[in-house]
């Protein structure tokens, strides 16, 4: 299977041409694509490429633990690289699962300031905060360029199969000028979104599903995934090199992410921490947090208000969380669902995946991502800033009852200037304050101008 074109490329390119550039370090949730990626580039654009993989090869956390000098380092690294002459104009010098050897990171400081060198650090665990546990090296804020890598999202998927940028133009160009995309156009667009809401995001996911076309052997490689995912969680370790969670503290992580689909299949799909099993409020807590800061879920807060700033306006408290890819989510599930989703009839079970479907839309496209309910049985889906805006979303299988986002509309006095926007089984319309368009244009909300 070729290499999958993503967006990530773009991004670094232009890091490579900056003049003044930072190391760039790249995150995301494991086997999101992020090794791949950066391997494709390295052999575009440099004669020799130095990898690292720290978790594979920990021997090479020893040329760190001396002095950090740029000259120093490479004098260390060489070592292994008998056979490559480390010329800083044309070698990439690539750190894999960085976050296994804080004091590589802590180096970007010196090969900024020193500036002779391309070096790009990725890792899944970034987010953690003292992920080798007992190890005080502070970050290098300041001195690297960051990218948050997410699984494929729909555009990219689009790009696997064959839909070039150019062939999505005509999607594009109605989203822009508010037209409705032709019937014949709209419905392969809509047989493709459904598809990918089956297969997901990950890469082996997709590749699998573009051998065979077989949504099953698809879910297999999700399910792989995730058996993958839940017996890392206890990989976390100390200065020692001795795994810090307890095996009730990996469990309870477990837990946290087994109740992320009983949770979004309720009515208002707040995740309830206290039903997280055993441990006190600030284990659970801990569990939802290693979850997020290992880029496996995200916490959509509810708001007090939906005016902005929305980030101003979070309960803490109260909050929903949705898997990084949607994909996850759909096995989860299991095959069943798949079935009756590719054969759209999903029944009651349709409001928690296509509201996760608009997160996974919303979060990759770099949408900063919210919703509002009342006890007074008033529930906005999802609120976002857009176009200056405080927007509602609502997230509807087909049609659906916007009542709430009518409420919150027509009093502005109490909830601020809103406007909506609807995502549906429909096509693309804009009456007033109000914009319509199809699940497959979701991902448009973060690229396109209005």
């Amino acid at each position: 299977m070729s290499y999958f074109k993503r967006k990530v490329d773009k991004w670094l390119d232009e890091w490579k041409n900056k003049k003044d550039k930072s190391p760039a370090l790249i995150v995301g949730i494991r086997q999101c694509g992020k090794t791949e990626s950066i391997n494709h580039f390295a052999e575009e654009n440099y004669t020799n490429v130095i990898k690292i993989n720290f978790w594979d090869n920990p021997e090479y956390i020893r040329d760190f633990e001396g002095s950090l000098d740029v000259d120093s380092i490479i004098s260390n690294i060489s070592l292994h690289f008998p056979n490559i002459v480390i010329d800083p104009s044309n070698t990439l010098l690539y750190f894999d699962e960085i976050q296994e050897c804080p004091k590589a990171r802590l180096a970007f400081k010196n090969f900024k300031i020193d500036g002779r060198y391309d070096v790009i650090g990725s890792g899944s665990y970034l987010g953690i905060n003292g992920y080798v546990i007992g190890d005080t090296t502070p970050v290098p804020t300041g001195y690297e360029d960051v990218h948050h890598m997410h699984t494929l999202d729909f555009e990219e998927f689009l790009w696997a199969n064959g839909y070039t940028e150019e062939k999505n133009e005509t999607i594009v160009n109605a989203f822009v000028t508010r037209k409705p995309v032709p019937d014949t156009v709209h419905n392969i667009y809509k047989e493709l979104f459904t598809k990918y809401i089956c297969v997901g995001g990950f890469p082996d996911a997709i590749k699998k599903y573009l051998d065979n076309h077989n949504l099953m052997e698809s879910l297999r490689v999700n399910q792989n995934i995730i058996f993958d995912m839940k017996s890392d969680f206890g990989r976390r370790k100390n200065k020692d090199d001795k795994p810090v969670f307890k095996p009730n503290e990996v469990s309870r992580i477990q837990n946290a992410f087994d109740l992320i689909p009983i949770f979004l299949a309720k009515d208002n799909k707040r995740f309830v921490t206290s039903k997280i099993s055993t441990g006190s409020s600030a284990d659970k807590r801990d569990a939802i947090e290693y979850l997020r800061q290992a880029h496996i879920v995200n916490k959509v807060y509810n708001l007090e208000s939906p005016s902005l700033p929305l980030a101003g306006n979070i309960k803490q408290n109260q909050f929903k969380l949705f898997p990084e890819d949607i994909g996850l989510l759909t096995a989860l599930y299991g095959s069943e669902t798949i079935i009756a989703i590719n054969q759209g009839n999903l029944g009651m079970g349709k409001g928690a995946i296509y509201e996760a479907m608009v997160f996974d839309s919303l979060n990759k496209a770099g949408i900063n991502t919210y919703y509002f309910a009342k006890e007074s049985g008033l529930e906005i889906d999802f609120v976002i800033a857009y176009n200056g805006f405080s927007c509602l979303v609502e997230a509807k299988a087909k049609t659906g009852n916007t009542k709430s986002s009518k409420t919150v509309m027509n009093h502005p006095e109490h909830y601020g200037k809103t406007k909506l926007i609807k995502i549906g089984d429909y096509n693309v319309g804009e009456v007033g304050d109000i914009l319509t368009i199809p699940h497959y244009m979701s991902f448009l909300l973060g690229k396109a101008p209005a």
